[in-house]
């Protein structure tokens, strides 16, 4: 019997783009300063197992702000800082993804059901039964092993489209911080535009903060 393939946004997760608060990292000098220390607590966190990729989440959030504060004409120190903690996350997010990584490759499908394994004589097998309805120990043992790998492909894709989504809104928000927050070809949007461009080592994301339009989500 064939086993059901779900699909990837079904078995992993959807996310969706959450109501923002109205508080932001730059908000003022001690919301700033806050930030920087919740970031770094985050990615020091992270940086230990490099598995809790919340943590790198929840960093995204702590950074993030669409708007400057300062008087728009030239870079504030308080935009700059709150940019420059935007991209750390950002660039967090991108080192922590996995770049061989393809949903689509038959090796890290992940299946609703898992099929055991066809062996003669051992009853009717059908894909999601219970491993101990199968009497024959060498069939049910590769049926709970596939199981396994099928959880940690599921796990995998998880994490993967997580970070994905991190560092879409990630550059979202540095692209409008960047090109919607400053009067158009300022000194403030210059100086702006600069730091990104001599930030950001990944020519995809370079590309798509140098668009015209506002980069979308990926995945």
């Amino acid at each position: 019997m064939k086993s059901i393939l779900l699909p990837s946004l079904i078995i992993a997760f959807v996310l969706t783009f959450t109501t923002r608060v109205c508080a932001e990292s730059n908000d003022s000098l001690e919301a700033l300063t806050n930030a920087q220390a919740v970031v770094q607590l985050k990615l020091d966190q992270f940086a230990k197992t490099n598995a809790d990729y919340e943590l790198l989440l929840a960093a995204q959030k702590a950074s993030a702000s669409l708007n400057p504060r300062g008087d728009k004409s030239r870079l504030g120190k308080l935009d700059e800082d709150c940019l420059r903690l935007q991209l750390k996350v950002l660039l967090a997010l991108a080192e922590a993804r996995d770049p061989h990584y393809d949903r689509n490759a038959q090796t890290n499908i992940v299946y609703l059901n898992v099929s055991p394994p066809l062996s003669r004589g051992t009853g009717p097998l059908m894909a999601g039964m219970d491993p101990q309805a199968i009497k024959n120990l060498e069939v049910r043992q590769a049926y709970e092993e596939a199981i396994t790998q099928n959880h940690r492909r599921n796990d995998k894709l998880r994490r993967e489209m997580a970070l994905s989504r991190g560092v879409d809104y990630a550059l979202i928000d540095i692209w409008i911080f960047t090109w919607r927050g400053f009067p158009e070809n300022s000194e403030a949007q210059k100086s702006a535009v600069e730091i990104v461009r001599k930030t950001i080592p990944d020519k995809t994301l370079l590309e798509r903060f140098n668009s015209q339009t506002m980069p979308g989500l990926t995945w």
